[in-house]
């Protein structure tokens, strides 16, 4: 063997060493991965493979869009799988399978599936498909359920959205892939569930008309009621006791104060305003104004009169920087109402679009606000203030009291003068807080004794929205497949089969107050819509055909005559 042929064989040697050793590294070890993508949406966030890390017994995730599908579903299969290839290659725990609910048997087999899949939380979704002169309607649930070990978790990957084309939907849903599939292994590998109080002792929300949210949540946190009124009594003395009070509430990670109708008094103040400073965080969703549809039932008007000064909370939110305005918002995009004839908007439920700056409002679908109030920002040194719901561009308000008349669902204003532009109905608050109680007398123990009492607060957040029905679900009463009373999702009204974005919302606003790891920050990814021109997809149509049917016919058939030539030329 000459040195030559030897230098040949080293090079062929090593060039098979070479491939050889990436394909062990990248099918095994999965070390080698490259994102050439524009908006590197391949890339995983380092918060991700923190998670991916703590997976330590397989997690499955089954996909349930399988089958024939449309291009849109398609396109969206495929991204799931890719996401989840990423996701295995950081942990070989992460296992995935596709299933096809239409595949599960026969018809009663295939309905009680599908069941079954919208009792774990997966929504169905209609979609019109055309072949040829005939138009079939499918029924599909682009979800996935997670599994880990005794443990399940439902990810609804497609949401219904108000004027949005489908095209988009499905974009939406591929912008939110890392988010979901990562939101839902933290929520099945976390230990410590934080907890969730909704407040009672001032005529809040019934536990029926939070059902729907509180069901959602406690998929995933611990969620309770507590009244702040109720107090346990000292076991050596038999007398209540303040501190104790303050003890239990340190349990909860999250007071929700939703639809007051009661004053609060000094001590409940005192209460709330220490659960704040020692970092709780609280969800203010306030009623300014006593107003309510259930009064047009009885009269064709009703008079809107201002509360907030009943409630006296007027001044506490003062010292923690916002102001809610006595007032009620009345918006040209509004919310639809049925009168059981029609279908008709109400000007005094402002149809509310998110903000795509801020991650939890970031492709949501519109929020429904019933006779909301706005909220102004005042001074409070160390507190920053994001708006998280604004009403259109064509608003306006008026002060109370105020009649509210059944005579405007029927003559919409179309001339009248809307002069005001988003308003803020929805308000994020983050930093240190001041007491309201600074440089006040604050309660003793029952002994007389002074309680423990911080004038400034841990970093903490507070969320406001200026109703107190946005968090409300309605109660069945027309759908005579479901028994009376029976709680519905939050945000879908039963009167015109719209389905709002409030469930949404609210569950991102909990998912933001208490995510330690910052994991809701990836829902601000943003991947480019790349659609193809229609009218030049008609107009081009025939020549791309050709192009991409015909021509590599024609080349293969030249290449061929060419061949034959030179080898005419060659061996004649």
């Amino acid at each position: 063997m000459t040195t030559k042929e030897k230098k040949l064989y080293l090079w062929y040697g090593s060039l098979l060493a070479a491939v050889i050793a990436v394909y062990v590294l990248v099918h095994y070890m999965g070390v080698i991965r490259l994102d050439l993508t524009a908006e590197k949406r391949y890339s995983l966030s380092p918060v991700t493979k923190e998670l991916l890390a703590e997976v330590k017994e397989p997690m499955i995730f089954t996909l349930y869009l399988d089958g024939e599908l449309p291009s849109g579903f398609r396109k969206l299969q495929r991204e799931v799988q890719q996401v989840l290839q990423e996701f295995r290659a950081y942990n070989r725990n992460i296992l995935y399978k596709t299933e096809d609910p239409a595949e599960a048997g026969d018809k009663k087999a295939v309905r009680d599936f599908q069941q079954q899949l919208e009792f774990k939380g997966l929504s169905p979704v209609q979609v019109e498909v055309n072949e040829g002169n005939q138009v079939q309607f499918l029924q599909l649930f682009p979800g996935i359920i997670a599994t880990y070990g005794e443990k399940e978790s439902a990810i609804q990957l497609l949401s219904t959205h108000i004027n949005t084309t489908p095209e988009n939907q499905i974009n939406i849903a591929i912008q939110n892939l890392e988010y979901n599939l990562a939101n839902a292994i933290r929520k099945l590998v976390r230990k410590f569930r934080p907890t969730i109080a909704f407040l009672e002792g001032h005529d809040e929300l019934q536990p029926g008309r939070v059902a729907d949210i509180s069901r959602a949540l406690s998929e995933h946190y611990s969620v309770t009621r507590f009244n702040l009124r109720q107090f346990e009594k000292d076991t050596s003395t038999g007398e209540v006791s303040i501190l104790r009070q303050m003890q239990r509430m340190s349990n909860f990670n999250c007071l929700v104060v939703a639809k007051p109708q009661k004053p609060f008094t000094d001590l409940d103040l005192f209460l709330i305003d220490q659960f704040i400073m020692n970092g709780g965080k609280v969800v203010w969703l306030i009623d300014a104004v006593a107003a309510d549809m259930d009064s047009l039932s009885r009269a064709s008007e009703f008079m809107a009169y201002p509360i907030l000064d009943e409630l006296r909370l007027g001044n506490l939110f003062f010292r923690y920087g916002f102001r809610i305005n006595t007032n009620l918002v009345q918006d040209r995009k509004a919310a639809w109402v049925s009168d059981m004839r029609s279908v008709k908007r109400w000007i005094y439920f402002p149809l509310i679009d998110p903000l795509m700056y801020h991650p939890v409002t970031k492709d949501l679908n519109s929020v429904k606000l019933e006779f909301a109030s706005t909220i102004d920002t005042v001074m409070a040194p160390g507190v920053t203030k994001t708006p998280l719901l604004k009403t259109s561009d064509a608003s306006r308000t008026v002060s109370t009291p105020h009649i509210v008349r059944l005579a405007y669902l029927y003559n919409y204003p179309g001339r009248e003068p809307f002069p005001k532009r988003f308003l803020t109905v929805g308000l994020l608050l983050e930093g240190t807080f001041t007491s309201y109680f600074k440089n006040q007398i604050v309660p003793r123990d029952e002994t007389g004794r002074q309680i423990p009492f911080r004038e400034e607060s841990k970093p903490t957040q507070q969320v406001v929205i200026a109703d107190g029905d946005v968090i409300k679900n309605q109660l069945n009463i027309v759908n005579p497949n479901l028994q009376k009373g029976v709680p519905l999702p939050l945000g879908f009204d039963q009167f015109t089969g719209i389905q709002y974005g409030n469930r949404d919302l609210m569950l991102n606003i909990f998912d933001f107050l208490l995510d330690d790891k910052g994991l809701i920050a990836l829902r601000n990814r943003e991947f480019k819509l790349r659609l193809l021109k229609m009218s030049r997809v008609y107009d081009e149509m025939w020549m791309w055909r050709i192009i991409n049917v015909a021509l590599p016919v024609v080349i293969v058939v030249l290449a061929g005559v060419v061949y034959v030539q030179i080898r005419k030329k060659m061996y004649i």
